[in-house]
């Protein structure tokens, strides 16, 4: 294999984390436009890493990518969300520059084939997203019960209710469960806070408010937190990214805005990693502590204790009668 091959492999083997379309349906079976949009920004993101400004083989890939997904729903029948996903897809790649795709004639004229029903409910859908849905809440409570590196997926079949066979079509292995598991955790996640830090207001309370659900999430997920944290240690994130790489780069604007509270000097530092960070170092201290105590209190109960910590010290300049850290506009 010579060296562009190499790296044509390293591509698709990172993409294929995203090439999963149930991540894009609730277990209703209801589109969810915003969760494609993020795992196109991904894969863009992904592509300009590789290639940088060599936007024709960019569009390649990305026509590629757009091709292999509409190909498989189609083949699966899943005709209307294939058309939502083809156009919301387009829709995205375009706001990110990209005006010139090639989607194979094939491709589009079954597509058009479903305008004829627009209206129709793609039922197969529906229940690929359920079986998915049930085989993931079966892998946490069986993760929760045997820890992640001694289940197996007969267990998790078994629990699911669903045929062992069906599962390894759905998911490669294990890992590939675990994987499009906590990929599923962190859109849902992501959408949770993007709802809060795309309203109007003070970041300062919307960084409040985010750090209340945050804290409620690991205590509703304890199972999951502790996936995403293992996951962390390990570095074996789809995509190449952990959970708080992924998380700030996900989140419209915030790195500005904070950046914008330093110059303003309402925070007292001049690095925002520094702020992010350690606003989730400790947290992730506080929620071990109460897995340490067997989780035996409401980890909610906390969340004052976080804030006052957070934002105003342990104790305040006042009471030690000096500051640590003084912003460099302030010095002389």
């Amino acid at each position: 294999m010579n060296s562009n091959e190499q790296k044509e492999q390293k591509i698709s083997n990172r993409l294929s984390g995203f090439f999963e379309i149930s991540n894009y349906y609730t277990p209703d079976g209801n589109f969810n436009d915003e969760s494609l949009r993020l795992t196109i920004r991904d894969v863009v993101s992904i592509l300009e890493n590789e290639y940088g400004q060599q936007k024709e083989i960019i569009a390649n890939e990305i026509e590629a990518y757009l091709s292999n997904i509409t190909a498989y729903m189609l083949d699966k029948g899943f005709t209307d969300p294939a058309m939502k996903v083809l156009s919301t897809a387009i829709d995205e790649i375009e706001k990110l520059g990209y005006q010139y795709l090639q989607i194979p004639t094939l491709q589009i004229k079954r597509l058009l084939q479903t305008l004829i029903n627009p209206n129709k409910l793609d039922k197969k859908m529906k229940s690929y997203s359920e079986t998915r849905a049930k085989i993931f809440n079966a892998a946490i409570e069986v993760f929760a019960k045997k820890g992640y590196h001694n289940s197996t997926i007969d267990e998790i079949a078994a629990l699911s209710g669903i045929g062992k066979g069906t599962v390894y079509r759905i998911f490669k292995s294990k890992e590939d469960l675990l994987d499009q598991l906590l990929i599923e955790k962190y859109k849902e996640i992501i959408d949770m806070i993007t709802q809060i830090f795309t309203k109007e207001g003070d970041i300062l309370v919307q960084i409040q408010e985010v750090i209340t659900h945050w804290v409620t999430f690991i205590e509703n997920n304890p199972v999951v937190y502790r996936l995403i944290q293992d996951q962390a240690i390990t570095q074996k994130i789809s995509g190449g990214k952990m959970f708080y790489d992924y998380f700030v780069t996900h989140i419209p604007l915030i790195k500005e805005r904070i950046i914008a509270l330093n110059k303003d000097k309402k925070i007292k530092t001049t690095s925002f990693y520094t702020v992010y960070y350690g606003i989730l170092g400790f947290i992730d201290g506080v929620a071990h502590m109460w897995f340490r105590n067997g989780m035996k209190y409401p980890l909610t109960r906390e969340i004052p204790i976080i804030l006052e910590v957070l934002f105003n010290g342990f104790v305040g300049e006042n009471k030690t009668g000096k500051r640590f850290f003084i912003h460099p506009n302030d010095k002389e």
